[in-house]
């Protein structure tokens, strides 16, 4: 999953420099609380927050003199996975998206959320499987578990790790078109007998 297939393309940005006016405008006008700031070749050179400008007196500063930098962006190439460690370890909202240096895009946590959800099968139709395999199982277990849903005819939709315990490790599996459940579940409890 590349970040190009779940950006918002084209996002408002607002010139760096352009009074602070007009980005409280913009920023009133779309109900945004983070506008990123662009030069006239769309190269990104930062962002300014609603709450910046909280108590500013002269609202014709030059957006060049008060706006923060922007440290953090990912490339329409890069995973999704890339770009919700950057937001989750920056505790970001949202996240630049450029080409070079060029601002092209915009990725937010919802997107990131939605992406996830739809690689995981969330809201689909079926069968969350959730297996406690110990933890010094090796990756057979999980191979036999893959065999076993092929034997029985089942559709496997993901494969997530899950949980851990000291104990255990969650193997959690989201599966469709299970025709004989009694029979997949006893051969699910056999392998992990087996461990």
């Amino acid at each position: 999953m590349k970040v190009s297939h779940y950006m918002h393309s084209d996002p408002v940005t607002v010139q760096l420099s352009a009074p602070l006016s007009e980005a409280k405008r913009v920023m009133d006008e779309k109900g945004f609380s983070l506008l990123l700031v662009v030069d006239e070749e769309r190269g990104l050179k930062g962002f300014i927050t609603k709450g910046a400008l909280k108590g500013v007196t002269d609202l014709e500063t030059p957006l060049e003199k008060a706006c923060f930098e922007a440290r953090f962006a990912v490339n329409p190439e890069d995973t999704l996975e890339k770009a919700a460690l950057i937001m989750i370890d920056n505790q970001l909202v949202l996240l630049p998206v450029i080409d070079g240096k060029k601002l092209v895009g915009v990725i937010s946590q919802s997107e990131v959320l939605r992406a996830l959800a739809r690689a995981l099968g969330i809201g689909l139709e079926g069968t969350r499987i959730t297996l406690k395999l110990p933890h010094d199982s090796d990756g057979k277990t999980i191979y036999k578990v893959l065999e076993t849903f092929d034997e029985q005819g089942v559709k496997l939709v993901s494969l997530a790790r899950g949980g851990k315990t000291d104990r255990y490790q969650e193997l959690i599996a989201r599966v469709q078109e299970i025709s004989d459940k009694d029979a997949l579940t006893q051969k699910l409890e056999a392998i992990l007998r087996q461990e």
